[in-house]
C-alpha cells in the first residue's frame, strides 16, 4: 500500500500539474479542429444526399421519358383511329359507333396514366408558335389568323416537367404572299 500512496504523491506534485496546464490550450485547438471536421462531414453527407435525390428523379424522368417515346405511337396510331370513325360515312352505324367509344377509353385511359406520371400532353391549336414546343410541318398562307398562330394539329407533344419527350407536329399560318405584279 506504501508503493501506491507513493505513486500517487509522484503524479501529483509539481511537475505533472504543470504538463497538465499547458496541454490545455491543445485541447481546445483539437476540439475546434475536430468539431470543424465534423461539420464538414455532416454538410458534405447531406450534399450527397441531396444530389442522389435528384439523380434518383432525373433517371425516374429519363425512364418516364422513354416509355413515353416508346408508347406515344401508340397514342398516335388510337387519335387517327377516332378521327377516322368519326369522320366515317357508316359513323352512326352501331357497330362503328361501339368500336369508336371503345377507342374513347383506351384514349381516355392513357391520358390518365400520362396525368399519373406527369406528362402533360402539348396539343396547341389557335395558339402561338413555340419553336421550343412544336415542331412546324407546314406553313399556310391565311388572312383569317395572325401569321404564327397554330392551324392545325398533326400530332400531340409531350413534356415531363421543363423536359420536352416529343415536339407537337403542326401546320402554322403566314401571311399571304402578294403577287408579284404588286
Amino acid at each position: 500500500m506504501e508503493k501506491n500512496k507513493d505513486k500517487i504523491n509522484q503524479t501529483t506534485d509539481g511537475s505533472a500539474t504543470s504538463t497538465k496546464d499547458t496541454s490545455t490550450p491543445d485541447l481546445s485547438k483539437e476540439l475546434e479542429v475536430i468539431t470543424d471536421k465534423w461539420k464538414r462531414a455532416l454538410a458534405e453527407a447531406e450534399n450527397a444526399r441531396k444530389r442522389g435525390d435528384a439523380a434518383r428523379l432525373d433517371g425516374r424522368d429519363h425512364g418516364v421519358a422513354l416509355a413515353v417515346e416508346a408508347l406515344a405511337p401508340a397514342y398516335d396510331d388510337i387519335c387517327l383511329a377516332i378521327e377516322a370513325a368519326k369522320a366515317s360515312p357508316d359513323a352512326e352505324n352501331p357497330m362503328i359507333a361501339a368500336h369508336l367509344e371503345g377507342l374513347k377509353r383506351t384514349k381516355s385511359a392513357f391520358e390518365v396514366g400520362l396525368k399519373a406520371l406527369g406528362v402533360r400532353e402539348i396539343a396547341p391549336k389557335d395558339s402561338p408558335f413555340d419553336p421550343d414546343l412544336h415542331e412546324a410541318m407546314q406553313m399556310h398562307e391565311t388572312d383569317k389568323t395572325k401569321p404564327g398562330e397554330v392551324l392545325v394539329l398533326h400530332r400531340a407533344g409531350f413534356a415531363l416537367g421543363k423536359r420536352l419527350i416529343r415536339p407537337a407536329h403542326v401546320t402554322v399560318s403566314a401571311s399571304p404572299s402578294k403577287p408579284p405584279n404588286e
